[in-house]
């Protein structure tokens, strides 16, 4: 098993983005994220601005005592794989969690849910890639915000498909093409499609002809991380993520647990 570091300071240094405020500036910026990714060996952004980018973003694992990932094991021989689920919300990790208890109770009484920065699972990623390492990490999508993305795309869901991870941005229509929209110099990729949307609505409030033809559109978590490592593109470094509402309320009430559970300080009175 794979031995996760937690950052302990992640809940005390995570906040809250505030997507509510008026939009002061915006600007249309000639960049479109592509939804397949062909590798190449120029790294576009360093993987130290990667992690950056994404230690904001709370996801939630399945570990031991000792911080180890829970792995499942997928083919035999030389074709055997390890994959760690990685979820993008609380609630998906417990349903997990609850059904590994019932179908392995001895080999998960001390599994727990764990939640760490995506900048952490990304340098893990990095670190086995590295080594050729037969373990990978599988992003598992909130089931509401995959349909959401399914029903811009106009498909159909399907069971015991693989899907992955959607983003939402917000792209108007230019020159047959469609390119996103900054916000105070900001391209926001949100994982929740309502926000995506409220943004688009504020948008429409400054500039409704501008902003008759822009949408919500759909890009891919795992495509995104490949092109930051990949591809060059104008506007790359000034992607932002934007945690669900329901991610960035598991990190509120972590932090309020983890205060409540802090030991009250002590005073002493000095000898004389």
């Amino acid at each position: 098993m794979h031995k996760l570091s937690i950052l302990s300071s992640f809940a005390a240094t995570f906040k809250k983005y505030d997507w509510s405020k008026p939009l002061r500036r915006i600007a249309i910026i000639g960049m479109s994220l592509p939804l397949a990714i062909t590798p190449t060996l120029v790294h576009a952004l360093p993987e130290a601005q990667i992690v950056t980018k994404l230690q904001k973003t709370p996801v939630f694992t399945i570990t031991n005592q000792t911080g180890n990932f829970l792995q499942q094991g997928t083919g035999t021989g030389a074709n055997s794989r390890l994959s760690t689920p990685v979820f993008m919300e609380l609630k998906d990790a417990v349903a997990f969690l609850k059904k590994v208890k019932k179908e392995q109770p001895q080999n998960s009484k001390v599994a727990q849910i764990t939640i760490v920065p995506l900048s952490e699972v990304y340098k893990l990623q990095v670190e086995a890639k590295k080594k050729s390492a037969n373990m990978s990490f599988v992003f598992v999508p909130a089931m509401q915000q995959l349909k959401n993305a399914l029903a811009i795309e106009k498909k159909t869901y399907q069971q015991n498909t693989p899907y992955l991870v959607p983003l939402f941005v917000i792209a108007i229509e230019q020159n047959k093409q469609f390119v996103t929209i900054q916000r105070n110099n900001v391209t926001s990729l949100f994982f929740d499609k309502t926000e995506a949307q409220q943004s688009l609505d504020l948008f429409k409030k400054t500039d409704a002809k501008l902003s008759a033809k822009a949408k919500v559109k759909v890009y891919y978590l795992q495509n995104v991380l490949d092109d930051f490592a990949g591809r060059d593109y104008a506007g790359q470094d000034q992607i932002a993520f934007v945690p669900s509402p329901e991610s960035r309320e598991s990190v509120r009430k972590l932090q309020a647990a983890q205060s409540k559970s802090a030991p009250a300080p002590t005073t002493t009175t000095p000898k004389k």
